[in-house]
């Protein structure tokens, strides 16, 4: 798995994927997946449309409870800073099914002190379900924040066994 740097707006598509959970809006480059935003509010629409085709069969399966490794989807993280990239690259290991908590992460990266950056890193994601911050809680258990809303939240904790 890689994080390409590259990417221009102009070069990008957009797909928007409809669920049993609601619609989502995609959005990928030549690198990979830019932007996977729960409910529906992104308006582009440009060229490259594999990945997107590719990310709309998994999030099918995900929906239905499958076990989907979204790994295999690449990423084009140009807009976030090294720090961002590496708090989303741990988040991105999290396994289905499991949760950590952002000082996890943050000790993950090797910051154990900046577990409220991981927070304000993951408030930045773009790529939501494929960097599943869903499954980042805090550490007294509490389900924490996530930028979709608390229902979305819960609703993809229920869906991975979770909640």
């Amino acid at each position: 798995m890689t994080f390409a740097k590259s990417m221009k707006d102009e070069e990008t598509a957009s797909k928007v994927i409809k669920t049993q959970f609601g619609k989502l809006d995609t959005a990928a480059s030549r690198d990979g997946l830019v932007e996977l935003t729960l409910g529906h509010r992104m308006q582009r629409t440009f060229g490259h449309r594999q990945v997107l085709d590719t990310l709309e069969m998994d999030l099918a399966k995900y929906f239905k409870g499958e076990l989907v490794d979204f790994n295999e989807i690449e990423l084009d993280m140009f807009k976030y800073t090294d720090f961002e990239r590496d708090v989303l690259q741990a988040t991105r290991e999290i396994p289905y099914g499991k949760t950590a908590s952002y000082r996890d992460i943050a000790e993950n990266i090797g910051r154990p002190k900046a577990f409220r950056a991981v927070g304000n890193a993951l408030n930045k994601n773009r790529t939501a379900i494929v960097v599943p911050c869903h499954r980042v809680i805090s550490s007294d258990g509490g389900l924490g924040g996530f930028g979709a809303g608390m229902e979305w939240k819960k609703r993809l904790l229920r869906l991975e066994g979770i909640l």
